[in-house]
Order: structure tokens, then C-alpha cells, then sequence
């Protein structure tokens, strides 16, 4: 009976554990200078890396702190705001190059993606699909159109990285949005046709 107990905390510090690991190695100079050289996996690489590496540490916060925010992440709505504010900063141009020769702007960019990691997982399950849709409704058309944009630009919008890599980019960032869309979508459409079962009498006694 104990089983359920123990199963949670052995998964988050196993989690949590995963998480620091994969900071660590981000952390190191060669692969984070590596990552970093071509705006590819700069954006399709590092950023994601770096938002799962927040969203495994999360996984290490106390009962207690938990409780303090979710007083003030009332279904899910302040995590996913701040997640949305981070991921459209990390797609201004003028920040992608400024990572590259201001270390403070390196840090604040670190500490941003793996906090909005943090906030994905602590703010999803408690949104709900209404606001869950909110954000993804928000943020993905914003992806799309970043990527119209470094496709279409006849021009190099970001001065460390050619033409060709910020066409790539641009073209990879617009099918990620449609597949998460409809990722989600297919998520949702399977959670309100499959069929409920209904509790027994000794469940509702």
C-alpha cells in the first residue's frame, strides 16, 4: 500500500536529477559555444534543451514551496503568461545576437528559458484546456510568424548567423507551431470522445 507514496518522490528526485544533468552539460563551454555557432541549434536546440532542463528541476520543489505558488498561479494563468512573455523575447533578433557577446544577457537568457520550463510544468495540468488554448492560441500564431519573417527577409536579421541558417530557421519554427497545434488539438479530441467510465456504487457510497 505504501507503493503510491514513495513512487512520486523516487520519480521527481530521479527527475530533478535528469534535469541538473542535463543543465550541467548545456553549461560547458565547448557545447554551449558549439550550440550556439549556428542560429539552428541555437533556437531549435538550446532553447528547448533549456526549457526541459527548468521543467525536470521542477520537479525537486518542496510541498511547501508548491503551495506558495500556486496562491499566486491561480489555474495556471500567471506561469503560462510568463512562459509566453520569455518565448517571445527569445525570438527577437536583436536578443539572438546580443547572447553571443554580452554575458549578462547570456545569464538572463539561461535563467528565462529554464524558468519558463518551470512554469510550463507547474502551470499546465492546473490551466485546463480553455486556458491552455489561450496561450497556445497566442503563442504559436507569434512562432508562425517569426518564422514567416526570418524566412521571408531578404536580408540577415541577425548579424552572427547567414541568410541560409535564418531561412531554415524560419521555415523549421512555422512547421514546430503546426505540429504543436495540432499536437494539442488531437489531445484534446481524444480526451472528450473517449468514453468515461462511470464510478461504481461502492465509489459513490
Amino acid at each position: 500500500m505504501s507503493a503510491p507514496h514513495t513512487a512520486g518522490p523516487w520519480l521527481a528526485r530521479h527527475q530533478t536529477l535528469l534535469g541538473g544533468l542535463l543543465l550541467a552539460a548545456l553549461l560547458v563551454p565547448p557545447l554551449r559555444r558549439a550550440l550556439e555557432s549556428g542560429m539552428a541549434t541555437h533556437m531549435l536546440l538550446q532553447f528547448p534543451a533549456l526549457i526541459m532542463a527548468g521543467g525536470l528541476l521542477a520537479a525537486g520543489l518542496s510541498p511547501a514551496w508548491r503551495q506558495r505558488l500556486d496562491a499566486c498561479n491561480a489555474h495556471g494563468m500567471a506561469g503560462l503568461v510568463f512562459a509566453a512573455l520569455v518565448l517571445a523575447l527569445a525570438m527577437v533578433p536583436r536578443l539572438l545576437d546580443l547572447v553571443l557577446v554580452d554575458a549578462r544577457i547570456e545569464v538572463m537568457k539561461l535563467a528565462g528559458l529554464l524558468l519558463c520550463g518551470a512554469a510550463l510544468r507547474l502551470s499546465w495540468q492546473a490551466a485546463g484546456t480553455v486556458v491552455q488554448g489561450f496561450f497556445l492560441g497566442n503563442t504559436l500564431p507569434m512562432m508562425a510568424i517569426a518564422g514567416t519573417l526570418y524566412e521571408e527577409a531578404p536580408v540577415r536579421v541577425c548579424n552572427a548567423y547567414r541568410l541560409d541558417e535564418q531561412q531554415f530557421v524560419g521555415a523549421a519554427l512555422i512547421w514546430v507551431a503546426s505540429a504543436l497545434a495540432a499536437l494539442w488539438l488531437a489531445q484534446v479530441g481524444w480526451r472528450l470522445t473517449r468514453p468515461h467510465t462511470p464510478a461504481s456504487p461502492k465509489a459513490a457510497r
